[in-house]
């Protein structure tokens, strides 16, 4: 979904993700001298009144500056005063300090240029004004549902509203510490108090942590399975890699004790040890499950690698749910990751036989090689996203014929764009190495990250150059947590922070694609892993993936980037050698690139 509109030489579209929105602008070339950025303002409704603010920019000018514009100190992060100085934005809403809930509903986003001169920012100019208006919510199409974790411990957002010196989500010490308690409190954080005009040290809790960091596929993930719970017609199958998280573990227990729930744990490596949590749940299951077969600890030829929950209603596979995403506080609150739900009886009863046809030590053994592993199952139905779904592990020969195709389609010619986030892109794959080969192609326009980079030039990170082409390629790892005034420090980050394994193909070209999964788009585990790996055609779907993959590469590009103790602000046009604007309309620039992607129908 986007939508566009433009107005006295100013153009703006909008295009609508998983519970955020692309804003994308433009100029005509008699509008972009003396560009101070853009103010945005929003408007929504709470209670049937509409409400409206500005943009919070954490950018700033110098308080020189703030000081001559005579703006109060209390506004200047307001993008009414601290525009954006790029040509696009992505929005995710506010989210209720105390509660963590987002504010959700039609949106208008109303969003002018604004310009200085002589140091002086000039009033906002209304006739330049472009309103645009789009649904900002939980993303639902052609019964398919998408969620995202936020993904951002290490994040100044994160520090503005949870101790940045814990970034831990899971006690240190408690009773039980697979079923520990979300509603105890994690830590205390200095919250302003509007009352007493001051910070104020706030207990939060685990529950508050949570919610802010899995975000939507939280949501996605305990309402599916809370939905199970409460239909006592529902059984649920489930592949299992990592089980830790413990609301969705005490929601199986639940549906293990009235025999609602047969599950595919992994017991590769550390799951496999009598201390690990995988090992605590099975314990725990068997004790309260009317059938103590109804759970299996197993590997394929290396790991039960798939996240996979199926909803069976009266013997009849509905929905399922599947992505990136572990289901651990890993998982959900540090890294970032993908969940995918489908309510089609087809699509469920494929993960229905796939998960039959694995369970057991014998089905899991003689899997390899079967129909199941080498076949390519394809939806083309109206209700449903096109796409093609892939079990692993394949024999040699099927992973070629998969990864050839997706070489080639990384490498079409016509591109426009591939966009990505990979845990790591650094093995043997004829998919990854079409990847990092894009990303040197002057022709399209690439962004991407992953986890982290090696040194070798081969793998080396991909910052964004002026005055070239090149695609940016950047890495989650070894990066500082101490930023540059006024942002201060951030929490470091246990684990990966990129957990995804998703590559876009033309978002604004032909035929949009994502492919996205549990796979980690690596030759040698695609025959050892037990895993699933989606391609998906739908224009709707490829967009929010997009936007994801932009949200992040933002983020971590900034941190990227090497950072001094001398304080970071916005450009005040002072140096006129060197304007914010000039590489967004300098043809052999990449900003210049991605502005005029992003703002075509």
């Amino acid at each position: 979904m986007e939508t566009f509109n433009k107005k006295n030489g100013v153009s703006v579209r909008a295009y609508q993700g998983d519970a955020m929105t692309l804003l994308a602008f433009d100029l005509q070339y008699a509008l972009r001298k003396n560009l101070a950025g853009f103010t945005i303002r929003y408007g929504f409704e709470v209670n049937g009144n509409k409400q409206f603010a500005y943009l919070y920019n954490r950018m700033i000018f110098p308080a020189s500056f703030y000081q001559a514009n005579q703006v109060p100190f209390t506004e200047k992060n307001s993008t009414l005063y601290a525009p954006i100085q790029k040509m696009n934005w992505v929005h995710v809403p506010n989210t209720n300090i105390n509660t963590s809930l987002p504010i959700f509903g039609n949106y208008t986003y109303e969003i002018t240029p604004r310009y200085i001169k002589n140091g002086v920012l000039l009033p906002l100019n209304t006739d330049l004004t472009v309103a645009v208006n789009i649904y900002v919510g939980p993303f639902k199409v052609k019964n398919t549902e998408l969620g995202f974790t936020r993904g951002f411990v290490s994040s100044v957002a994160y520090a503005k509203r949870f101790n940045v010196k814990n970034n831990r989500v899971r006690p240190a010490k408690t009773k039980d510490e697979l079923l520990f308690d979300v509603k105890q409190v994690a830590d205390v954080a200095k919250r302003w108090n509007d009352t007493k005009k001051q910070y104020e040290n706030v207990p939060y809790t685990f529950e508050e942590q949570h919610q802010w960091l899995g975000w939507q596929a939280r949501e996605r993930i305990l309402s599916f399975l809370d939905e199970a719970v409460a239909d006592t017609t529902i059984i649920v199958k489930a592949f299992v890699y990592d089980l830790n998280e413990p609301e969705i573990c005490k929601r199986l227990l639940e549906l293990g004790k009235q025999g609602r729930l047969q599950i595919i744990l992994d017991n590769a490596g550390a799951h496999g040890d009598s201390k690990s949590m995988e090992t605590a749940f099975e314990r725990k299951f068997k004790y309260v499950a009317p059938d103590n077969t109804a759970i299996y600890r197993g590997k394929f030829k290396a790991l039960a690698h798939s996240k996979v929950f199926i909803q069976i209603k009266n013997n009849k596979a509905v929905k399922v749910l599947t992505g990136s995403t572990n289901f651990s506080t890993n998982g959900l609150y540090i890294n970032s990751n993908h969940v995918l739900i489908f309510s089609d009886n087809k699509i469920a009863t494929l993960y229905q036989d796939v998960f039959d046809a694995s369970f057991g030590e014998t089905n899991m053994k003689s899997f390899y090689g079967s129909s199941w592993s080498t076949g390519e199952f394809t939806f083309t139905g109206n209700s449903t996203p096109k796409m093609t779904i892939t079990f692993a592990p394949h024999t040699r020969d099927a992973a070629q014929t998969i990864f050839d195709r997706i070489r080639k389609r990384i490498l079409v010619a016509s591109n426009a764009d591939v966009l990505f986030a990979i845990m790591k892109d650094t093995n043997a794959s004829a998919i990854l190495d079409a990847v990092r080969e894009q990303v040197k192609n002057e022709k399209i326009f690439t962004y991407g990250i992953t986890d982290s980079i090696g040194d070798d030039a081969e793998y080396s990170v991909f910052l964004y150059k002026p005055n070239a082409l090149r695609g940016v390629r950047v890495a989650a790892k070894g990066i500082s947590n101490t930023l540059p005034a006024p942002f201060g420090t951030v929490a470091g980050i246990d684990g990966y922070a990129i957990h995804h394994k998703f590559i876009v193909v033309n978002f604004k070209g032909k035929d949009p694609t994502v492919y996205c999964g549990s796979s980690n788009l690596s030759f040698t585990p695609e025959q050892k892993n037990g895993d699933n790996l989606l391609e998906i055609h739908d224009d709707d779907i490829v967009t929010a993936f997009a936007i994801e993959a932009l949200r992040l590469v933002d983020h971590f590009h900034w941190r990227n980037n090497e950072l001094s103790d001398k304080p970071m602000f916005l450009d005040d046009l002072s140096d006129s050698n060197d304007m914010w604007y000039e590489a967004w309309f300098n043809s052999k620039d990449l900003k210049n690139r991605q502005r005029k992607l992003y703002i075509k129908a």
